[in-house]
């Protein structure tokens, strides 16, 4: 398919994480230059689990930051320079404001870890069903002024951005060109995470938007619809065909 560069997803079916520590990175990376593949960016679970960024619970809260540590330092050992995180969540039966606030410290404590590590952590909006705390555009501005680390940059999610409304030059207005270092790049209706097609947006624009504002960063395809599990390297070469014709 002609792909170069993987952001791998560190879940426990396919890569072992968790805040004890994690598997040998050594045969990962040897498989990854046998394929002549890289992996600028690194995710661990965080949406499935019982790992999140604004825990609650004080032994909750530092298993939740040796896990996101742990994911750190294994994205380095893998060639990563960047770690994909969202916002967290919160708890539904309390304010907003006391999940940011827990939000702000745990990204204050891994942004020092992300620089002891060459890493950087670009953060994601989620959607409203998923977090309180962090799915709109102006949320996610002020946890990324309350974090105030050189360490802690943002992402544009398409699905979140076009579920809240919001358009890719918002995110560039909001935040300038040289913070947003990464994306999740996949059509949407506008919830969903589709093969570029199987949705309503406007590729052909969309790319548009994000190289005309200067992005220089990776566009992951996060396909994560079921009808896709049976047969997900048919629908990633009929995804990439049609990337094709505007990356060529």
């Amino acid at each position: 398919m002609g792909v170069k560069c993987v952001d791998l997803l560190a879940a426990h079916q396919g890569l072992w994480l968790d805040d004890h520590g994690y598997q040998d990175p050594v045969p990962i990376k040897e498989k990854l230059d046998d394929h002549g593949l890289t992996c600028p960016v690194f995710t661990p679970e965080n949406c499935s689990y019982g790992y999140q960024f604004a825990a609650k619970e004080p032994e909750l809260k530092e298993r939740c930051f040796r896990y996101f540590s742990n994911g750190i330092k294994f994205g380095h050992e893998l060639g990563a320079t960047i770690l994909e995180a969202n916002s967290g969540w919160g708890y539904w039966n309390e304010p907003e404001e006391e999940g940011f606030k827990r939000s702000v410290e745990m990204f204050q404590r891994l942004s020092e870890v992300a620089a002891e590590n060459d890493m950087m952590i670009a953060c994601e909006s989620l959607r409203p069903q998923e977090s309180l705390i962090g799915w709109r555009i102006d949320q996610i501005k002020h946890l990324f002024d309350e974090v105030n680390h050189p360490n802690f940059k943002v992402m544009i999610d398409l699905t979140a951005m076009s579920v809240a409304g919001e358009t890719i030059q918002q995110w560039f207005d909001t935040f300038g060109t040289e913070n947003i270092i990464h994306s999740h790049f996949q059509d949407c209706n506008p919830y969903g995470h589709f093969v570029w097609g199987d949705g309503n947006r406007n590729l052909k624009q969309d790319i548009l938007d994000m190289l005309n504002n200067g992005y220089t960063g990776k566009f992951t395809q996060e396909l994560t619809d079921g009808k896709y599990f049976a047969d997900p390297f048919y629908h990633d070469k009929r995804n990439m065909r049609n990337l094709r014709m505007y990356f060529g």
